[in-house]
């Protein structure tokens, strides 16, 4: 009511305060009929009363040259590996939840392995819900990248949570993760596997969906406000239409909530590569393959990769 008071002319407020209208979401969503009815006004005065508020409450507009400006001064974050950097046009975007689905064996460890070794510089959050998080591995990544600084500790900028539950997840992203956020840089957050702690023998599929929406709502609150991307890893149900396809897990209450789906799957192609260094032909059995299944700013392409002791490489 404050509000009101603050932005309507004296009259006009006392009419309406009488009247019992005492939100701006009333005055947007009662018809000029119904308010006529309830505070007499004229329609001049009616007309007065909802463009002020309607005026107050607007979002800002924003010209398109100005968006365009802010996305270049706001780069995303970089995967390292230029197949896929280039297929997500730089890599995951910030502020907005991307969920990266596929079998187990796809590559999606993988992938965000690698994300976060070649952004551990500017901090990055790993929640594990399933297995133990795979330090050995990260430090192979580390270690092969071309600059790499064997005297440089990279992993002091990773901060890597442990849960299982439910709740326990739920507690760590509005309690944990905040605090964590307010003392140090964090550019990537990766949950894997989002799925795991939801998967579990429950008929209360109500309460699951609005607990997927609590804590979705949790993830975007917090990568738009801290400006870092979120990329949560998600398995797979097979399809009940007759086919061998796989689906995302966790249903349309949590599909809803993502900005950004990426499938992965691992294709029977082999490949050779040439080992520069050695001069030595190695063979890589199922080439990986991404693809963009909805995302607001990129089209539905795919890029192919191979998984190699230094990481990921595109072919």
């Amino acid at each position: 009511m404050d509000l009101l008071k603050n932005i309507l002319p004296q009259k006009i407020f006392e009419v309406i305060e009488r009247a019992g209208v005492s939100t701006a979401k009333q005055i947007i969503m009662l018809s000029k009929w119904d308010i006529k009815k309830l505070t007499n006004l004229s329609n001049d005065d009616i007309f007065l009363l909802k463009s002020m508020v309607a005026d107050y409450i607007s979002p800002e507009s924003v010209p398109g040259d100005l968006l365009l400006q802010k996305e270049n001064l706001n780069p995303r974050i970089s995967i390292g590996c230029n197949t896929i950097d280039y297929l997500l046009k730089g890599g995951f975007l910030r502020g907005t939840l991307t969920e990266i689905y596929g079998e187990s064996g796809s590559g999606k460890t993988q992938v965000l392995l690698q994300a976060v070794a070649h952004n551990s510089y500017c901090g990055c959050v790993y929640i594990c819900t399933e297995d133990l998080f795979p330090v050995k591995r990260l430090e192979q990544i580390i270690h092969s990248i071309p600059d790499c600084n064997s005297e440089t500790d990279y992993g002091k900028n990773i901060f890597i949570e442990h849960v299982t539950e439910p709740i326990e997840l739920l507690s760590c992203v509005k309690v944990r993760l905040p605090k964590l956020l307010s003392r140090n840089k964090v550019s990537l957050i990766v949950v894997d596997s989002i799925a795991a702690p939801y998967r579990t023998d429950t008929t209360n599929y109500i309460q699951r969906a609005e607990d997927l929406r609590e804590l979705a709502m949790s993830l975007i609150k917090t990568a738009q406000n801290a400006n870092l991307a979120i990329v949560c890893i998600n398995q797979v149900t097979a399809a009940f239409d007759g086919s061998n396809n796989c689906l995302p897990s966790l249903g349309l209450a949590w599909s809803n909530m993502v900005s950004t789906r990426l499938s992965l799957r691992k294709t029977s192609e082999t490949i050779d590569i040439i080992n520069e260094s050695d001069f030595i032909q190695e063979k890589y059995s199922n080439v990986r393959e991404m693809t963009v299944v909805f995302a607001p700013h990129l089209s539905n392409k795919s890029a192919r990769f191979i998984i190699t002791p230094a990481g990921i490489v595109g072919i």
